[in-house]
Parts: structure tokens; C-alpha cells; sequence
């Protein structure tokens, strides 16, 4: 059993370096410590294209046989994580700090002010986005999606009478 979180990090580091990045035996020891992996299609609530957000289950009790015999130490290697597989889009990405700058300075300046240097309309669309955002009592700006989108031009599949939208049987949608 690991003594501290260094050698646990150092078992972790030494049994990546032993392996190939094609070998099989890098996929079992994956499937180990990551038991858990599913994508799902989130949105901004003000629109804009599906993007991939993925939950994940890591046990980095993984690598020790023995962690099942002492107890408590799974509950202690155990995290579920929310990971974006996207870069977000421009108007999420400068929103918490823009809300910030709104109370002293105008659009324009927080335009300015900003490392990006966003236009007046992306500020616009990032304060916009915040107040939609905190009139629906939300904490995230993205949404979960569950069907097909109506208003998405690019998935238009789903108007074909021949098309049916289901979710496989026993899946269960994800907590964001």
C-alpha cells in the first residue's frame, strides 16, 4: 500500500513509462484506473453547436491489488470527474470575468481590458449569456442534450418520418 501520495504518484508514473502507448497491456491498465467513461452532447443555454463533455470515474487504487482489503482506501482513490472535451466558445470563456468588469466599466472598455480582446459584441453576448444564466437559477451556462436539436440546421435528420430518436435501453442521462 502507498505510504503517501508521492509514491502513489511515483507507482503511477512508473507503470506509464513502462509501457508502450500502443501496447495492449496500456488499455487494461487504463480500463483500471478509469472504469468509467461516458460522453455526452452539452449546449449554451443561448445556443451555438453541440459539444462533448465526458463524466469519468477515477480509481487510483487501480494499480494495487490489495486496496480492496483495507478499508476505506477506495472511497479515498475514488474521484468522478466532469471533463469538457472542447475549448469553449469565446463568449463562456470571457463570461466570469466580464461580469466582473461590468460594474465599473462599460462594453467597451471590458473589451480592452481583456487578454483575448473580445469586440463590444462578444462582451454583449457573454453579460447576455450571464443573465439568462442567473433567470433560469443555473450555476452552468451549458445544458444537457437529450433529443435532436430543432433549431440546429446541421441535424436535420431527425424531421425524416423515418427517423426515431431513442435512447438505448437501461441508459441513464448523466448529472452535469
Amino acid at each position: 500500500m502507498p505510504e503517501s501520495i508521492g509514491e502513489l504518484r511515483q507507482r503511477l508514473e512508473d507503470s506509464f513509462q513502462k509501457l508502450a502507448l500502443d501496447s495492449p497491456e496500456l488499455g487494461d491498465l487504463m480500463r483500471l484506473l478509469v472504469p468509467e467513461f461516458q460522453v455526452y452532447l452539452v449546449r449554451l443555454l443561448d445556443g451555438g453547436h453541440p459539444l462533448p463533455r465526458a463524466k469519468v470515474k477515477l480509481t487510483l487504487d487501480g494499480i494495487y491489488p490489495d486496496a480492496a482489503l483495507v478499508p476505506g482506501l477506495s472511497d479515498i482513490l475514488t474521484r468522478e470527474l466532469t471533463l469538457d472535451l472542447f475549448k469553449p466558445p469565446q463568449r463562456e470563456h470571457i463570461r466570469v470575468e466580464a461580469v466582473r468588469l461590468e460594474a465599473e466599466h462599460g462594453q467597451r472598455d471590458i473589451a480592452a481590458m481583456l487578454i483575448e480582446k473580445p469586440t463590444q459584441t462578444a462582451v454583449q453576448d457573454a453579460l447576455n449569456l450571464d443573465r439568462k444564466m442567473k433567470a433560469m437559477g443555473l450555476t452552468s451556462p451549458y445544458i444537457l442534450l437529450t433529443e435532436p436539436l430543432a433549431d440546429y440546421g446541421k441535424l436535420c435528420r431527425y424531421k425524416n418520418p423515418k427517423y426515431s430518436f431513442q435512447p438505448r435501453e437501461g441508459y441513464i442521462h448523466p448529472v452535469i
